[in-house]
């Protein structure tokens, strides 16, 4: 997707660093214990085999992101063809951009409550219609997660990052007619995909990236938090599993900014 907005001559939003996280900083105060739920998840051995296994863990968001980056029906692009995310298993070769086809690596889902699905602060997906981002992008209607990243070209990334493009959280693009936030009636299905890097996959023939902790989450975790979001990923033995981050992800802030000029 390109985008032609009016530059602004700077931006002065607060950074972690070059990329953006998911974590969260821990509190320097004992906090009160998280109620947890149960999470989905699929994963393929070194040895090539498929397992799965459901674990419980806190819902807070640094665990709920690794998860939740599109709903139920999103179709993903494989070297067989479209498939849909709840199709999907491991092993199964995705196309990415920059890689072609590579062994999906790990699946993982939780069930969106319809408790949850009516509640605004954590229940709104969001509602990319066809074409907003050009002819068939996407190619039909998809439900993101607010924290899914979708790849966004501009030139003035490159001040920034020293390329052109970088990911940007699907909530930067909310307009009330393209793009908007609903509250699902029924409970739903979130997934999000995962491989040994950071990858941009095809998502109704949007640019989306797979999971990838981010550079920062080792430092912006305590050990309680890293421990429990390692639990979701049997095959790794740590995060520097999912290598470095060679896109970088940009703020709400930042994209507002760069698309609004202001």
């Amino acid at each position: 997707m390109t985008y032609s907005p009016d530059i602004p001559t700077h931006l002065s939003p607060t950074r972690i660093g070059q990329g953006q996280s998911l974590a969260y900083r821990a509190a320097a105060s004992p906090r009160t214990r998280a109620m947890a739920r149960p999470y989905n998840i699929a994963w393929l051995t070194p040895a090539g085999e498929e397992r799965y296994d459901t674990v419980v863990a806190p819902a807070l968001p640094v665990i709920e992101s690794a998860c939740a980056s599109m709903a139920r029906g999103a179709i993903v692009a494989t070297a067989n063809g479209p498939v849909a995310v709840e199709d999907l298993v491991p092993g199964m070769l995705i196309l990415t951009s920059e890689y072609g086809p590579i062994p999906l690596q790990w699946i993982g889902s939780y069930e969106l409550s319809l408790r949850e699905a009516q509640t605004a602060d954590r229940g709104a997906l969001f509602r990319v219609t066809a074409d907003a981002f050009g002819l068939a992008k996407p190619s039909q209607d998809l439900l993101l997660a607010p924290r899914a990243h979708i790849l966004f070209r501009h030139a003035k990334c490159r001040s920034l990052f020293g390329v052109d493009l970088a990911f940007a959280p699907v909530r930067a693009f909310e307009d009330g007619m393209s793009v908007f936030s609903v509250q699902p009636a029924s409970p739903i299905a979130v997934f999000n995909l995962a491989f040994d890097r950071q990858a941009t996959i095809k998502v109704n023939d949007i640019e989306m990236e797979s999971f990838h902790p981010g550079p920062h989450t080792e430092a912006l975790v305590d050990d309680e938090m890293k421990y429990s979001l390692l639990r979701l990923f049997p095959q790794a033995r740590g995060l520097d599993f999912f290598g470095p981050q060679l896109i970088n992800r940009l703020t709400t802030f930042e994209v507002r900014a760069l698309r609004e000029g202001s």
